[in-house]
């Protein structure tokens, strides 16, 4: 685990983007002959106009991340593209919060506890956190530094795995009795919540126990599960048949009918077709592309604004088409 400060490319002296805490930015390397789009979350506050600190975790099977933090060095130049995300919290949306993440998912919740500590915002933050063991804790020293400087803020964190390393905290899992004796009136609070999916599928299911209006509730999805991509030119191919909606790749001049269930992204990269792409569950934006005909459906579009919609422009990881199609890819 290390963090990365990134600053201006330029002479210039602040960055030339803001940001709202929550949000992240997609970084895109060149690796081993691909270029590869990933998006971290952003670690710092957006007060700090100078830079912007990403917090990024070696996955043993993550190209992009052990280049990351195995091969960039100081004064390396990065491409980075954003900032991304609705999974935002300024302190204008309620008058107190509670940030509920596990992993690599605390990255944006101490972007947020950073900038409300520094605005010296009134409410309370309740700090709830979940990993497997001391070691595990990403940003537990900013944490703690937060925590003295901040009477506001309110932290718990529960270890898994903290046998023989001497944790003296909660053991186990985010639980109900963990929310209740943390959180006073838990269900009329504005929620954050972000972690790999099986703790957040868990987590939500207590707090509707909990009575949690799902309205109160913003969620973001780390460590999602992504296909592997085909290689360039090489297909994977279901076996059986598509009999769906005739798909046409413009720039390509590539066209194949869809499987049942299957997104554009996917079936482009059964054509070795590269439309890049970073989350796969439609909140970075990397894989928007142009819908010249036809109608689909998205079940995420959150990376869509308004002028996107107008425009045609549709998230490949999540269209499926209803009819025929074009886009310009």
């Amino acid at each position: 685990m290390k963090t990365f400060r990134l600053l201006p490319s330029s002479s210039d002296r602040f960055l030339p983007f803001t940001f709202v805490p929550g949000q992240f930015l997609n970084v895109a390397f060149w690796i081993g002959g691909a270029r590869m789009i990933r998006s971290y979350s952003i670690s710092s506050s957006p007060t700090r106009r100078e830079y912007v600190e990403l917090t990024v975790k070696r996955e043993p099977r993550g190209a992009v991340s052990r280049h990351i933090v195995d091969l960039l060095k100081v004064g390396d130049l990065i491409e980075a593209a954003g900032p991304v995300g609705k999974f935002t919290f300024d302190g204008t949306e309620a008058d107190s919060v509670v940030l509920i993440s596990a992993g690599v998912g605390i990255t944006p919740m101490v972007s947020v506890t950073r900038y409300l500590t520094e605005r010296a915002w009134a409410g309370d933050i309740f700090f709830i956190f979940t990993c497997r063991t001391p070691a595990d804790f990403i940003l537990g020293n900013e944490v703690a530094t937060l925590q003295r400087a901040n009477p506001k803020l309110h932290v718990a964190v529960t270890m898994t795995r903290s046998e023989g390393t001497g944790w003296k905290g909660p053991r186990g899992r985010i639980t109900k009795e963990l929310l209740t004796q943390t959180v006073p009136d838990l269900a009329s609070r504005r929620i954050q919540l972000c972690g790999p999916l099986p703790m957040m599928e868990a987590t939500k299911a207590i707090l509707a126990e909990l009575g949690v209006p799902p309205e109160n509730l913003k969620t973001e999805q780390f460590g999602a599960v992504k296909p592997a991509p085909a290689a360039a030119g090489i297909a994977l191919k279901p076996t059986a048949p598509a009999t769906g909606p005739l798909v046409t790749f413009s720039t390509n001049n590539k066209s194949a009918r869809i499987h049942a269930d299957q997104t554009v992204l996917e079936l482009s990269e059964e054509l070795g077709i590269g439309i890049d792409f970073s989350c796969r569950i439609g909140t970075c934006g990397v894989c928007k592309v142009k819908m010249t005909s036809g109608e689909v459906d998205q079940a995420v579009q959150d990376a869509l604004d308004d002028d996107d919609k107008a425009n045609g422009i549709i998230l490949a990881c999540q269209a499926k088409p209803k009819s025929d199609i074009a886009v310009e890819a």
